[in-house]
């Protein structure tokens, strides 16, 4: 008799604090946003601290239509240059109303993909069109960021292309074409780990 007490007045508090604990569980997802995007320009902001500390002189490459320069980047030239990765604020809140993410694990590249795209057609005032982050599944650290901007505020409306490899290099793609020509195509490089 004293057995089966014991037994349901276990039980009963198992449940009692399964209910008190299912209850506390529904409440802190509640306060959650529903999906929080990844902070990309906190992060970018993370990695331009980082190379600030790095005891190495970044390298910049430019190429036009085939034709290639280089040169030493001043440290003082480094944020000027990365700002197109910065604007606009890409955080975990401010773009849900216009973009939704996918995520999913490619195997082709060895990453999760989490993609941005838009919901609707944006506004002209919203240069961004869509951004990547690839994520490695080993690690769990960021291998690369991959954002398009569409510029339209030109006579020639522009493609730019950002691409961000972590801990290694950015890269700035702007594709402009006329109509009825061939596309001008200008990347500038920026590496300043040169053990890739």
């Amino acid at each position: 008799m004293l057995k089966n007490i014991l037994l349901f007045f276990t039980a009963s508090l198992f449940i009692i604090n399964c209910k008190q604990k299912k209850t506390t569980l529904s409440q802190q997802q509640a306060s959650q946003p529903e999906n929080s995007f990844f902070p990309v320009t906190q992060y970018i902001l993370g990695q331009l601290n980082e190379l600030d500390s790095l005891p190495v002189t970044p390298l910049k490459i430019t190429s036009i239509n085939g034709k290639v320069d280089s040169v030493w980047m001043k440290r003082e030239d480094i944020r000027s240059f990365a700002q197109p990765f910065l604007t606009p604020h890409i955080d975990s809140v401010t773009w849900h109303k216009y973009f939704s993410e996918k995520s999913f694990l490619d195997q082709t590249i060895n990453a999760f993909t989490f993609s941005y795209d838009p919901v609707t057609k944006l506004p002209d005032s919203i240069k961004l069109k869509r951004w990547d982050i690839y994520i490695d599944p080993d690690n769990n650290k960021v291998k690369r960021i991959f954002i398009v901007k569409q510029l339209n505020d030109t006579k020639i409306p522009q493609v730019i292309q950002l691409t961000w490899k972590s801990g290694y290099y950015c890269k700035i793609t702007s594709i402009s074409e006329k109509p009825g020509e061939e596309p001008k195509v200008k990347e500038e490089q920026l590496i300043w780990n040169f053990n890739e």
